[in-house]
């Protein structure tokens, strides 16, 4: 019988530092907890959501009224062909394994914050890698609330379909990831040793993590996606990540939001596209200044702004 705890605060464990509370809350040690858990949701027809680490997601002081399960497993272990990580495993752990066994698969993932299931859901990326390039396969456990049904998958890398900050997992829904499986590529220790400790270094740098925040707050933009007039206006900021795209701390920038403040929260002047908690912001603040960024890249250069983060609200 898995132990369902009631009224948990989410503001305490989100990024964020903001939401109400959670109606149920539950952290389940194994996929057999995760499946008992879908089913007591199904049987008393309440919604339920999955958590991480909550370093990308925001909910309103309403809280919710559903089942939160927070992965807590983590667990990281060699077997052939590759490294198995159960998905509630922090990335910075999965980071260290790697490197300190001379793998070199994820060394562009040095300071990337959050669990390797958001990243795995997400196709998280940065400095040119992405959670594609490392994946062979991903275990979860699917569900359909229509027929009840709740069982165990398993997905290749192809079968994820990833795409630019997507997977299946994302754009479809209805399962929810266990674990993953990974490449175990041998490299140069000391090199990689290195690119980690120079991604964590440029963090600290060029991001706001003292604040509470959720990270980046909209994916970049692809250049194809945008016309040449935007193109030839941003030609000097575009980046390879991995495909080419326009930065959108670069949109903000000369939108002139860089430090804006609505209420408590603040477009980050250190970094534009991180909206940042800096002085007890709402949920309201942090919406308001979602709002104001995409009515103005809207107006001004023709660009939708797709949050990266996902709120609740």
């Amino acid at each position: 019988m898995i132990q369902i705890r009631r009224n948990i605060s989410l503001a305490r464990r989100m990024h964020y530092r903001i939401g109400g509370k959670a109606r149920y809350f539950f952290e389940p040690q194994n996929a057999l907890d995760i499946e008992a858990a879908v089913r007591w949701a199904f049987d008393r027809d309440i919604p339920f959501l999955v958590l991480g680490a909550g370093t990308n997601m925001l909910f309103s002081e309403n809280g919710y009224e559903g089942l939160i399960i927070q992965l807590a497993k983590k667990e990281i272990q060699s077997e052939p062909g590759g490294i198995r990580i159960s998905a509630g495993t922090m990335m910075a752990d999965a980071v260290g394994f790697f490197t300190l066994r001379g793998l070199r698969d994820l060394s562009w993932a040095g300071g990337l914050p959050g669990t390797v299931g958001g990243a795995v859901f997400g196709n998280a990326g940065c400095f040119g890698g992405e959670m594609k390039d490392v994946i062979i396969e991903v275990a979860s456990i699917a569900h359909d609330r229509a027929s009840g049904t709740v069982e165990p998958r398993l997905r290749s890398s192809a079968d994820c379909m990833f795409a630019y900050r997507e997977s299946v997992f994302k754009r479809i829904g209805g399962e929810i990831i266990t674990s993953v499986l990974m490449r175990a590529t041998p490299g140069n220790e000391a090199a990689m040793r290195a690119e980690v400790q120079n991604h964590i270094e440029y963090r600290q740098r060029f991001q706001p993590i003292e604040y509470p925040c959720a990270g980046s707050t909209f994916k970049n933009i692809p250049l194809e996606s945008v016309s040449e007039k935007v193109r030839s206006e941003f030609a000097d900021v575009v980046k390879v990540d991995p495909v080419p795209v326009i930065p959108v701390a670069a949109i903000l920038d000369r939108l002139g939001l860089k430090g804006k403040r609505i209420g408590g929260a603040e477009i980050s002047a250190k970094h534009p596209n991180f909206f940042i908690n800096r002085n007890k912001a709402t949920f309201s603040d942090i919406i308001d200044s979602i709002a104001l960024a995409k009515m103005m890249a809207l107006e001004r250069y023709g660009i939708v702004l797709e949050e990266e983060i996902r709120i609740v609200r």
